[in-house]
């Protein structure tokens, strides 16, 4: 039974001030709390960088067992990053905004150093995006923006499964134990840079109710070269639609409903270890999410 179970926890400590009566900026100090759990990849074991350097030393076919590959349970790290905004009021009616999030420098996630690269390196991406808010009516809100996630300043995230070949294990040859698992040049889950296109609507329909919806595109970050490890970590979906609205009742409280669809995707590919099977993964998603609000 393989699988990853990822959570990350962002607080945010941020400062803003209007430069003028339109403009306004800000800068925040971000500190970053995850925790992550692997479970049955020790297939892999004979891919590590524990276990090829010992073979290594000791000159024989056979390697020491690494201990921080899998099913070592919950391992937690801390970390932090910056981010900096600014909002720009053009008119009444035009808004635009700019933000842009330094990658988080995380602790590495010891229990597993000998699958993720750099010793269990799991940094999180930078990101940068911007937006524009158009008031179409005294009722009507129209919002566009695009974000661009830098998956591949991550090594453990945006390292090419093919970096296994320069692994002194494979039948390829290699010189150096680097390319292997848990190694400065280990092998990840080959994500490319993702960007996201976004569009939305906010209708203030009267008699307390707002209604909004939206919708996502953006290209999956997945390359079909890439398939192996990304059985693990399939986020292949494209595209999201949103639904949602808030009802104020008389006593200033609010009602919250919200609810998002990811369409179906479906990737195939080659397996990196044996071209000639295929591997294939779909997911699509489904959230509903009800919330109560005090004032």
């Amino acid at each position: 039974n393989a699988g990853v179970n990822l959570e990350q926890l962002g607080i945010s400590f941020g400062y803003a001030r209007d430069l003028m009566d339109n403009l306004s900026v800000g800068a925040s100090f971000l500190i970053g709390y995850q925790t992550i759990e692997i479970k049955g990849v020790g297939a892999f074991q004979g891919f590590t960088q524990t276990f090829t350097q010992s073979m290594i030393q000791s000159g024989t076919t056979q390697g020491r067992s690494p201990a921080n590959l899998t099913d070592n349970g919950k391992d937690s790290a801390w970390g932090y990053g910056f981010q900096v905004g600014a909002l720009w009021d053009v008119n009444p009616m035009l808004s635009l905004g700019l933000s842009y999030r330094t990658k988080m420098y995380m602790g590495k996630f010891d229990k597993y150093s000998d699958l993720f690269a750099q010793g269990g390196g799991f940094d999180i991406p930078s990101s940068i995006k911007g937006g524009v808010s158009f008031l179409a009516s005294d009722a009507l809100r129209i919002n566009v923006d695009i974000e661009h996630t830098a998956f591949g300043e991550v090594d453990s995230i945006g390292n090419p499964m093919s970096n296994l070949f320069g692994c002194s294990l494979l039948p390829l040859g290699g010189t150096s134990a680097e390319p292997c698992l848990g190694g400065d040049q280990g092998a990840g889950f080959g994500w490319e840079d993702m960007t996201v296109y976004r569009v939305g609507a906010q209708w203030d329909a009267g008699n307390d109710w707002t209604w909004r919806v939206g919708f996502s595109h953006g290209k999956q970050p997945i390359p079909e070269t890439e398939m192996v490890f990304n059985i693990l970590a399939p986020g292949v979906i494209e595209d999201h639609l949103t639904f949602g609205f808030t009802r104020k009742l008389s006593s200033g409280d609010e009602f919250n409903f919200s609810f998002m669809h990811g369409f179906n995707k479906k990737v195939t590919g080659p397996n990196t270890l044996d071209p000639t099977q295929n591997i294939s993964f779909e997911m699509n998603q489904w959230e509903l999410e009800i919330s109560y609000g005090w004032r």
